[in-house]
């Protein structure tokens, strides 16, 4: 089958696949629903394809939708967030070098590779540094995607429980309304054909901006750039001139596509070589429910976050999937966002300065 066709019936697949879920409406059902249906289509005709080269304009898609939703109260309170991504970057860091370590002695994976896999940076970031530090970079890609993998489970189980215990206990589980607020509601569709015009002009800015700040970052070799950079055009652009655009079937599509991008990752033999790293994987799956519970409550408990935020704040990886979630299950999407991306960034900066100090600790 040529690329084309395949790409096209990757893009199907996906599609029915995230419908299903959004219709279901499981929690985060669109991605989730998009992952499953392209997963299946790779383990069993193994047909699944979307181009690499698409991740960055994918990325800068994404940041359209959570730069669109920034407003001046968002950057006012800023200043929050400063205890937030202190008490995030210790816990992750602490719990990296005790799950790494772990992994070291109870699996035949060497130290590098280890803490690498373990890392809370993104699979593409600690694959690529990985034979720089030491590191074999097949197990890290395999163990970073089943940890993507998992926060996909984890966090709709998690959004879930939180529900019923808003409902058990008559408390908020996240500061904001569950009935979205003038400032995130998507354009209404126009009626006449000023208002057309209007949209068109609003669409052509918003993806313009997106184009010119994820296109600069990204070339500029800045980690995730391509969606940082478009995040923070749009949310410039609708600062200065509230025109930037919205659209709840635009987020859908992105979705899928995130969903599609995530599940042709996981091939045949992918699943052959998983089986070798039993104890790894098994040790990933504790770390992450260990990162999620730890992580939270420490910010629940010392921060205002909500608790929505807070859970997905905490999530050891996958920045844009991490970020769509939080618009899908109604979290304080900017703030997670921010955060997230602060968390990458750090962890690539100084990462292997504590990888290299810590495995001479070890030694």
């Amino acid at each position: 089958m040529s690329p084309i066709l395949q790409i096209v019936l990757t893009l199907v697949f996906a599609a029915v696949g995230g419908l299903l879920g959004k219709w279901s409406r499981i929690p985060a059902g669109t991605i989730l629903g998009a992952l499953l249906f392209t997963i299946v289509l790779n383990l069993v005709w193994q047909q699944a394809y979307i181009p690499a080269d698409f991740r960055p304009y994918l990325q800068m898609i994404s940041g359209v939708l959570i730069g669109s939703r920034i407003k001046r109260k968002d950057i006012l309170e800023l200043k929050r967030l400063l205890l937030p991504g202190i008490i995030m970057l210790v816990c992750m860091i602490f719990l990296n070098l005790i799950f790494g370590y772990l992994m070291f002695k109870l699996s035949k994976l060497d130290l590098a590779t280890s803490l690498l896999a373990t890392a809370p940076g993104g699979m593409t970031d600690m694959a690529l540094i990985a034979p720089e530090l030491g590191g074999e970079t097949l197990p890290v890609s395999l163990l970073h995607l089943v940890r993507i993998l998992v926060i996909y489970a984890i966090i709709p189980l998690v959004f879930s429980y939180l529900q019923r215990y808003q409902q058990a206990n008559g408390k908020k589980v996240r500061n904001r309304s569950d009935k979205q607020d003038s400032s995130q509601k998507t354009q209404p569709l126009p009626t006449t054909s000023g208002d057309q015009k209007k949209l068109l002009v609003n669409i052509i800015l918003t993806l313009t901006a997106a184009a010119a700040g994820g296109i600069l970052l990204w070339k500029l070799g800045i980690n995730a750039g391509a969606m940082i950079g478009s995040m923070l055009a749009v949310a410039l652009l609708n600062l200065l001139t509230d025109r930037a655009w919205q659209s709840s079937k635009l987020r859908i599509a992105v979705q899928i596509l995130a969903g599609a991008y995530v599940g042709q990752n996981m091939t045949r033999n992918n699943l052959s070589m998983m089986l070798d790293l039993l104890i790894p994987i098994l040790i990933m799956i504790v770390s992450v429910v260990v990162f999620i519970f730890l992580i939270s409550t420490a910010l629940i408990k010392l921060s205002k976050l909500d608790r929505v935020t807070s859970f997905l704040v905490s999530a050891p990886g996958g920045l844009q999937e991490v970020s769509l979630m939080a618009m899908d299950l109604d979290a304080d999407a900017p703030k997670v966002m921010i955060l997230q991306s602060v968390r990458l960034m750090v962890v690539i900066a100084t990462f292997p300065g504590i990888l290299s100090a810590f495995a001479g600790f070890v030694a």
